[in-house]
């Protein structure tokens, strides 16, 4: 490759000498002719020159470059060979042992959490602690400098698909490491919110280290107290086994309740896996009780907006038959009585087809926000000799009302049409929709409060069609519907403005954030528990993780106007009370998932075939064929005059 810049100056220049003396008739005389040859080599050596420089030759011989030295700095490693002063002593002389094989002046950059450059002094002080282990930031700078990737780590990386994109040349090396038993609590899967008296089953997934582990216990404590315990099996090395516990809600806990799970299993050395913790939201009432006399395609749909954007639990009802009743989701058989008595205790009830069904008699609760939704009546059958058309309506718009911040921004010239059951006629119009894109503008949702109490008033049927169409139909139907349960929750006596989204967090994670209202600038004041604060139903290993006292940040949530989740940077690990306009709440950050062991993804050797990078002197970067070309062309002047030519 070094040679084809040479090559093509080397043809132009030949060109050059012959275009300008070789195409005349030969001179007569031996001394005109050598003169003539004398002329030619000049014009080729100088033209070959300025050609070289302007192709980037090279003026010597190529040199390999450095390569890019990565060292991994993520807490695996500690995992792996312990956390005491001696091993901090040997993996600080490991390191240096290693980087003393490359010369001094190769580039040193840090991988983990995030890319940082370093120099070689500064390893002295270095101690893996990074809450994660991703490689592909040193990958991406090692192509864009052109140079070779060595890379020092546990083997423990998130990313190791992407050394397969490494520049040729590229290795890496495996710091030795001595196998140690260990289980560790990997996931956490339960409820996110309890309703006191509900059971519930909660998914533990346990994993084990390189070697092979015996049996041991699985305890389950709700706010520091046992809950309910299970046998773990023996475990091979870096296998996992799930374990289910089933659980009941306490009926006298109120607010939030911290669930965690922590293994004991004989001969485990690292504690700080050893448990896992999430907060979870309980009530003395359902969130919401869904109930359909006419279930249909936009029930289902809804629903998951309900339980999944918004996270909020529910139970649903569906009428499928005169007096049939079934569970929705799994269509256990459930009496009348039964859904009336339900639906009396919800704190939101959403009634959909007849709106006249009413929850259990007076006496008992009543719920605090409601949502009455009519659906269209079934087209007539047309007969013999007619066409019966569908009626469709289109939304137009979003008039004045608390919604609007929320719905002002749908794509009202592109939602499929729906069928409305007759417009709105109470409460302040929200929706406006009209028939066939023309005439005047009906309301097809409407709202109303009442001495404390929230309504929400829907027509018409058709509304799933937007969330089966992909992209901004199915994010207007998200953000219809997520507004109108916003709202309503709100009479439920849910008024945080945001909250944490629920289930497992770990150290070096983004932290999720739902909003609960129509307001897209939340402010969140956080407050870190002490470690002996955190005991209760906090994450051991969160509490030896804080070593940073308790104290108070905030931090400023922004949320788009259709979007209802948002993030903000990690969190180290530890308990945090949480408040924002209108309520409180609890976040639980857990141990990074470092500490969880796992297979190691990254072997020693090489990690791409080739030759690495080189670096040659190129011509144009001295300064002696700028004269020589110069010089060249002056002779070749001079010699011109001399023999009569201009």
């Amino acid at each position: 490759m070094l040679l084809i810049p040479w090559a093509a100056a080397l043809a132009l220049g030949a060109l050059a000498a012959w275009l300008a003396y070789g195409r005349g008739p030969s001179p007569s005389g031996e001394a005109a002719g050598l003169r003539r040859w004398l002329l030619a080599a000049l014009r080729a050596a100088a033209v070959t020159l300025v050609a070289a420089m302007l192709f980037g030759a090279a003026a010597g011989r190529a040199t390999p470059r450095q390569p890019l030295i990565a060292i991994d700095r993520s807490a695996s490693a500690r995992r792996a060979a312990g956390d005491d002063s001696s091993m901090a002593r040997a993996w600080r002389t490991l390191l240096q042992d290693s980087l003393a094989r490359f010369p001094s002046d190769a580039p040193l950059v840090a991988i983990g959490d995030s890319l940082r450059d370093a120099t070689a002094d500064e390893v002295g002080g270095w101690l893996p602690d990074d809450a994660a282990s991703r490689v592909r930031p040193a990958v991406d700078r090692a192509a864009a400098l052109g140079r070779s990737l060595v890379l020092f780590t546990d083997g423990e990386v998130d990313d190791a698909e992407a050394l397969a994109e490494a520049p040729p040349g590229s290795r890496a090396v495996r710091w030795p490491s001595t196998p140690r038993p260990d289980v560790a609590v990997a996931e956490f899967s339960g409820p996110t919110a309890w309703t006191t008296g509900d059971s519930s089953e909660v998914r533990i997934t346990l994993t084990a280290g390189p070697l092979a582990t015996g049996g041991g216990t699985l305890v389950l404590l709700v706010d520091g107290r046992p809950y309910g315990n299970a046998a773990v099996p023996a475990l091979a090395p870096h296998a996992s086994a799930r374990v289910s516990l089933p659980v009941v809600a306490p009926s006298s806990s109120e607010g939030v309740a911290l669930l965690q799970a922590a293994v004991s299993v004989s001969g485990d050395v690292e504690p700080r896996n050893d448990t896992l913790s999430v907060a979870v939201d309980v009530g003395d009432r359902p969130s919401a009780v869904f109930v359909s006399t006419a279930p249909d395609l936009d029930v289902r749909e809804v629903l998951t907006v309900l339980r999944g954007a918004l996270d909020v639990p529910t139970r649903a009802y569906l009428r499928v038959a005169p007096g049939v009743w079934r569970v929705e989701g799994t269509l256990a058989p459930i009496s009348e009585a039964e859904v009336r008595a339900r639906a009396a205790s919800a704190g939101m009830l959403i009634v959909h087809g007849d709106t006249t069904w009413k929850p259990a008699a007076a006496g008992s609760a009543s719920p605090l926000a409601r949502a009455l939704w009519v659906p269209a009546p079934p087209t007539v059958l047309a007969r013999a000799g007619e066409i019966t058309r569908t009626p469709e309506w289109y939304v137009s718009g979003a008039p004045d009302s608390p919604l609007m911040a929320a719905l002002a921004a749908l794509p009202f010239d592109s939602l499929p049409p729906v069928t409305l059951a007759g417009p709105v006629r109470q409460g302040t119009p929200v929706l406006t929709a009209q028939l066939g894109k023309r005439g005047e503008a009906a309301a097809a949702v409407a709202i109303r409060e009442s001495a404390g109490q929230r309504s929400v008033l829907v027509s018409g049927s058709g509304w799933a069609g937007w969330s089966l169409r992909a992209g901004r139909s199915r994010e207007a139907f998200a953000a219809l519907w997520g507004a109108i349960f916003d709202w309503l929750s709100a009479g439920r006596g849910d008024v945080r403005a945001a909250r944490p989204v629920g289930g497992v967090l770990r150290a070096g994670e983004p932290v999720a954030w739902r909003r609960g209202g129509a307001d897209t600038v939340v402010t969140v004041r956080l407050a870190r528990r002490a470690a002996g604060a955190s005991a209760a139903g906090a994450s051991a290993a969160a509490s030896a993780a804080s070593a940073a006292p308790a104290g108070n940040d905030s931090l400023t949530l922004r949320f788009s106007g259709t979007e209802f989740e948002t993030q903000s940077p990690a969190l180290p690990a530890g308990v945090y009370d949480v408040e924002t306009t209108g309520g409180r709440s609890v976040l639980v950050v857990n141990a990074s998932r470092e500490w969880v062991p796992r297979a190691p993804a990254v072997q020693a050797g090489p990690l791409a075939r080739g030759v690495a990078g080189s670096d040659a002197p190129r011509l144009a970067d001295r300064s002696w064929p700028f004269v020589a070309a110069l010089l060249l062309l002056c002779a070749e002047w001079l010699l011109r005059r001399a023999s009569g030519q201009r």
